[in-house]
């Protein structure tokens, strides 16, 4: 799968084409906060939101870059559950919260 392919399937899938892990599950109860309150928070921002930045990690392996809100970016790693780029079927395998001023470029 490429950057394209992730892009397209994103604007194509449901909540249920999105599957926590456990590693991802015990992260959200880990992190959980005012910004994140669960992982359908996630997945929510992952259907509605187009990402900031996509960064390819490996053949199946996704990182995307969403902003929360002035100060907070959303990183969630994805990966995809197929070897076919035309099944839309991915499992979230961890999150994070950054500060926005990780992508943003001093002028």
């Amino acid at each position: 799968m490429d950057i394209d392919n992730i892009l397209e399937c994103l604007t194509k899938i449901t909540i249920d084409d999105l599957h926590s892990t456990s590693h991802f599950d015990i992260r959200v109860t880990q992190r959980k906060n005012n910004l994140i309150q669960d992982a359908n928070s996630i997945k929510l921002i992952i259907l509605k939101d187009k990402p900031l930045g996509i960064l390819k990690q490996d053949d199946k392996k996704f990182k995307l870059l969403y902003k929360l809100n002035d100060d907070y970016d959303l990183v969630v790693i994805i990966s995809s559950s197929s070897n076919n780029p035309n099944l839309n079927s991915f499992n979230l395998v961890t999150y994070f919260i950054e500060t926005s001023n990780k992508r943003k470029r001093e002028e």
